[in-house]
């Protein structure tokens, strides 16, 4: 795990307790572009055996704490992707989009200009925003390529 000490940090701030299990989640959620479902964690965490409870608990945690958020798929199931705060190493902060692609129903989380922030409206509408979400549909680059060329 080449930024464990990083991971250890994290979950530090996040004042959660530095498990292997935890570690291995967040290495996972760390190195990948898209959300990922619980399945998609398991089959990358196989070769640790960590069982369908643990993960999701530690999902959960993680969620809680502010340190991953859900999407939702278009069949409403949960994708994880790490949701890092604004002064975290990381592109994706807590104002961001979320890219569906259309083709292949992967969901990237991508940087977006913090003026496009809708919080403000709370006190003048008396609307209490715990979240906010933006979906954008398409193709990925990925699958972009791959129909172009055909």
């Amino acid at each position: 795990m080449q930024n464990e000490n990083l991971y250890k940090e994290l979950l530090r701030r996040f004042r959660l307790k530095v498990t292997l299990t935890r570690l291995h989640v967040l290495d996972v959620l760390a190195n990948t572009p898209v959300a990922l479902s619980h399945a998609d964690i398991t089959e990358q965490l196989a070769e640790y055996d960590i069982d369908k409870v643990t993960l999701y608990r530690t999902l959960n945690a993680f969620t809680k704490c502010g340190l991953a958020h859900k999407v939702a798929t278009e069949d409403r199931n949960w994708l994880y992707a790490l949701h890092m705060p604004d002064d975290a190493p990381s592109e994706v902060t807590s104002d961001h989009a979320h890219f569906v692609c259309d083709e292949c129903e992967r969901i990237y989380c991508l940087p977006m200009e913090t003026g496009n922030n809708t919080r403000d409206i709370k006190e003048e509408q008396g609307f209490v925003i715990r979240s906010q979400e933006y979906r954008l549909h398409g193709t990925c680059p990925e699958c972009h390529t791959q129909f172009s060329q055909q």
